[in-house]
């Protein structure tokens, strides 16, 4: 099975100049999360409502 990436999720940049960005919900870094569900924090509301949509 091969694992789905997300990234329609809402972003804001970290650092302003820097082309560096973050989940608005959780605040984890898109380098961390790099398009993986299971990268939001546990408690991120678009990882809940991604995780409610796919059961």
């Amino acid at each position: 099975m091969t694992k789905k990436y997300y990234i329609d999720y809402p972003q804001e940049r970290i650092t302003e100049g820097v082309n560096n960005y973050q989940c608005k919900f959780c605040k984890v870094s898109s380098l961390e999360i790099n398009g993986l569900l299971e990268n939001h924090d546990k408690n991120c509301a678009y990882r809940q409502e991604r995780e409610r949509i796919s059961v």
